[in-house]
């Protein structure tokens, strides 16, 4: 357990979780630092201005005095890391930043909240944890991107409640032991790590049955989207589960009933009253239904709730509005999957309406996933005017993943598929000036991807101005 006093060395610090997490460790009265090779990022200043020490690059001598090294995942598959190598010599304990956060949520007096699932973790915990502040629980909040209102990817709260993003990758979230969970969908991703889709179920049921328990929640309460396949089955999975499981959404225990959805944003029904926010598409009318569920579990006052859910504006990169000129409007999300592709093209075409012509400009994330599912690519861009495909971020893959397809390869699928045209143009910088020159009057931009795409839709934004 994370004591005060502790001495804790960050390898990888730049990043979201460890930074974030980098965060609530000092919070908790951790003497913290940190490395990394890509420092600063857009996660540094928030250390700058909590007064943690950080510096680019690696050595050994930063773990003189250390007790303890924390550190992303990756750097474990780095050959002859200097640092770690020097950690094993020295005796100095490694683990990695989820396991820290983990041993944050389990300390005496929390209640555990996570929210996991293919699609959709960020914008939830966000939602919930912005729902929980103006409800007054001042929760301690863990999330996947950065959150304007708090500077951070986290927010250090003194009240009960300890809510993170429970990221199935690697089987992460096997760190978090909640009594209180949100599953909003289970779906194959990841095939860099996960063989199959079966090993995707075996980790989330893993999750769900290593949950914790807390008398705030009756002992265990899961949320389980209700209208998607894998959800169920992992439903079917825990019959023997000792807890109160919640379906949520349409056919499930709970749903939101008159929904209308208009460029201004949503309005829903929900506990006998009416629901509003700027949030678009079907997705998250589900997002925030499983929120408003969970926080009203833990005791928040319906009225708080509403003032919370009107005035939530969304997560970092997640259908972010980046530009909102006379002449063009572009928006930036972190949507990598087809299912994401489909869900942030359809709450875009909501914001700007049927007429305008919306560009759909994606950076595929992994050549893996690109392949695996190239067929279900094909058909995510129906609600786009024009698709521009930008190279693919190889990120994790191996050479022989990378001679698996290529961003030209989607490109034509698209346009065979769904007629829809489709261009693969370059890297982002090419991208950024092919879409740049080819911008009509009135027409929108959706840049999507989890790799370097956000290059594209602020080089755009630059352009215009």
């Amino acid at each position: 357990m994370v004591e005060r006093g502790e001495r804790i060395h960050v390898i990888g610090i730049a990043g979201s979780g460890a930074a974030g997490t980098a965060l609530l460790l000092h919070h908790a009265g951790a003497i913290v630092d940190g490395c990394d090779a890509d420092a600063p990022s857009p996660y540094t200043p928030a250390l700058d201005a909590a007064g943690i020490r950080f510096v680019a690059g690696h050595d050994p001598g930063h773990l003189v005095g250390i007790e303890r090294v924390a550190i992303s995942p990756a750097v474990r598959a780095v050959p002859g890391h200097a640092e770690l190598e020097s950690a094993a010599a020295r005796g100095i304990e490694v683990d990695t930043w989820q396991a820290l956060l983990g041993e944050l949520q389990a300390a005496p007096g929390r209640i555990g909240l996570g929210v996991t699932g293919t699609h959709g973790k960020s914008t939830t915990t966000a939602l919930l944890g912005h729902l929980l502040v103006t409800a007054g629980l001042d929760p301690t909040v863990e999330v996947g991107a950065f959150i304007g209102e708090w500077g951070s990817s986290v927010r250090p709260g003194g009240g009960a409640a300890f809510l993170v993003e429970a990221d199935e990758f690697g089987d992460n979230f096997l760190n978090y032991h909640p009594a209180g969970a949100i599953v909003t969908n289970v779906e194959m991703d990841h095939p860099d790590y996960f063989a199959d889709a079966a090993a995707v179920m075996d980790s989330f049921e893993r999750f769900v049955r290593g949950m914790g328990t807390h008398p705030a929640l009756g002992g265990r309460l899961l949320l389980i989207a209700a209208n998607d396949p894998g959800a169920d089955e992992l439903f079917g999975r825990i019959d023997d589960w000792e807890g109160h499981v919640v379906r949520y959404g349409p056919g499930g225990d709970v749903a939101a009933t008159h929904v209308v959805r208009d460029r201004s944003g949503t309005r829903f029904g929900l506990f006998d009253r009416e629901w509003e926010t700027r949030l678009a598409g079907e997705h998250n009318v589900l997002n925030a239904t499983a929120a408003l569920v969970l926080a009203r579990a833990l005791g928040a006052d319906l009225d708080l709730l509403a003032e919370g859910l009107r005035t939530f504006a969304g997560a970092g990169r997640r259908m972010e509005l980046i530009a909102d000129t006379a002449a063009v409007t572009i928006y930036d999300d972190y949507g990598h999957h087809p299912t994401e592709v489909r869900a942030a093209l359809g709450a875009a075409r909501q914001m700007v309406g049927p007429d305008r012509r919306l560009w759909a400009v994606f950076e595929p994330h992994m050549y893996s996933r690109t392949a695996l599912l190239m067929d279900d690519f094909a058909t995510a861009f129906a609600d786009a005017d024009e698709v521009v495909i930008a190279d693919i971020f190889a990120s994790r893959d191996t050479p022989q993943a990378m001679a698996s397809t290529s961003a030209e390869a989607l490109a034509d699928a698209i346009e065979r598929t769904s007629a829809v045209p489709a261009i693969a143009t370059g890297d982002v910088d090419a991208t950024t000036d092919y879409v740049a020159d080819h911008l009509g009057s009135g027409d929108a931009v959706l840049v999507m991807g989890a790799g370097k795409s956000y290059r594209i839709a602020r080089g755009l934004a630059e352009r215009l101005a």
